[in-house]
């Protein structure tokens, strides 16, 4: 059982992931087309980092947050003790 507190701040991180992990996807699609030469490659110019691993990263990211937030709403009655 989790206070009611603990459950609204999970519900707000959940749903500020939901909004914040498709946002970093489409950033990062747009630096993989202006940082790299090829369509094929990965590799920024500019930094250096591996801009599909991100984009993967991301797309993890946003699942688990949406499936959290499915998850909290669904079973709130069995989660947030009754105070």
């Amino acid at each position: 059982m989790i206070t009611k507190k603990s459950y609204t701040l999970l519900i707000i991180i959940s749903i500020i992931g939901t909004f914040l992990f498709p946002y970093g996807i489409i950033n990062t699609m747009v630096s993989l087309k202006y940082e790299t030469e090829n369509a094929g490659d990965c590799i920024s110019k500019v930094t250096g980092d591996n801009l599909c691993e991100s984009i993967s990263n991301f797309k993890i990211y946003f699942s688990i947050s949406l499936v959290v937030l499915i998850l909290l709403l669904a079973f709130k009655s069995k989660l947030v003790k009754n105070v």
